[in-house]
């Protein structure tokens, strides 16, 4: 399944938004093999970080003017939030740009983590990890809401998947849905 998903991602091409560099924000949609499943980090935010407190997301964070471009923005964050060192992981691509409801322009870059790794969550930051299964993302499984919030919503293990955070994986879903489901 890991090398169709690497597949329909490395072919894409996605969309940018163009917009001023402080309002840009990257994110990673990491992968991992385990057992033969495949799986996308996400991570539960605490309830004192800046934004997005306490909400369900990819690690990532802002550019900052330090930052060679965006990619390096979501691999800084990852290893910041999570712990994972970006010689870790392989970038096979990118998703579409998309709006945030507070006003970032995010990029969510998706990445392929190869062992050895250790997740290590940053504390100030993450309350834990949530480790989706790709396989949970296929359509009969997969059923996004919108019940009067405003916000295309789902839930998995009891936390409820919202927002941009929805939007890219509905994303990521309809382009490896061509390659692997």
């Amino acid at each position: 399944m890991l090398d169709s998903i690497k597949q329909g991602i490395t072919n894409y091409r996605p969309r940018r938004i163009p917009s001023s560099e402080d309002i840009r924000a990257a994110v990673a949609v990491l992968l991992v093999e385990k057992d033969g499943e495949v799986f996308t980090v996400l991570t539960k935010r605490t309830e004192t970080v800046r934004h997005h407190k306490g909400e369900v997301s990819f690690p990532g964070g802002m550019f900052e003017p330090d930052d060679r471009d965006l990619e390096y923005t979501a691999l800084r964050e990852s290893h910041e939030e999570i712990g994972i060192h970006p010689g870790s992981v392989e970038i096979i691509g990118s998703l579409d740009d998309s709006w945030t409801y507070t006003g970032f322009v995010i990029t969510p870059y998706v990445g392929i983590i190869h062992p050895p790794y250790k997740f290590v969550t940053n504390p100030r930051e993450v309350a834990y990890l949530i480790l989706l299964p790709c396989n949970h993302l296929k359509d009969n499984q997969f059923s996004p809401v919108n019940r009067g919030s405003g916000w295309t919503s789902f839930h998995f293990n009891g936390d409820r998947i919202w927002g941009a955070t929805c939007r890219v994986l509905m994303h990521f879903r309809d382009i490896i849905l061509r390659e692997t489901f």
